[in-house]
């Protein structure tokens, strides 16, 4: 018998759509140094818009210092990780940065990770399975992140509830 494979797929994007979960991006292009100001290029064609609902909420990643800083250090090192830290060691400018960030906070070290989702998923499942008999109560809406925490520490006492 034969999987119609291009069926299985139409159900299940019909399905998140029925259940208003299907996700369409917005097209963006932010403007440097017009921070908020960006371009959405909808389907009617592009359009000036305002965006409120960004991480960069400080503006820096369009900050001349900053944007300048990250110029120079291309330059100077190139760009990408080139792998993990197991695989190619710690980045220089990471180690410093780590160091800054202990100093800052009036701790004995910091740790950089590549995005606050793996900073919930990996610090919620490292500490977890450090603490003895560790129970976990978790909102079963929480962010993805956090729910993949809680089932990578493999504690046993974890519920997800969500009223």
């Amino acid at each position: 018998m034969r999987t119609d494979y291009d069926a299985c797929f139409r159900s299940a994007l019909e399905g998140l759509q029925a259940e208003r979960r299907y996700r369409v991006f917005a097209d963006i292009e932010r403007l440097a140094g017009r921070y908020p100001d960006a371009i959405w290029y909808s389907p009617a064609g592009p359009r000036s818009i305002t965006v409120w609902c960004s991480n960069d909420y400080l503006g820096m990643g369009q900050n001349r210092d900053v944007t300048r800083a990250m110029v120079e250090t291309a330059w100077r090192i190139g760009t990408g990780a080139g792998g993990t830290r197991n695989i190619s060691g710690n980045s220089h400018a990471i180690v410093g940065l780590e160091a800054e960030l202990a100093d800052l906070h009036g701790k004995e070290a910091a740790l950089v990770f590549t995005s606050g989702y793996v900073s919930n998923q990996t610090g919620i499942a490292t500490l977890a399975k450090l603490i003895p008999n560790c129970l976990i109560l978790s909102d079963a809406l929480n962010h993805n992140s956090m729910i993949e925490g809680v089932r990578q520490s493999g504690c046993e006492k974890a519920i997800f509830r969500h009223n």
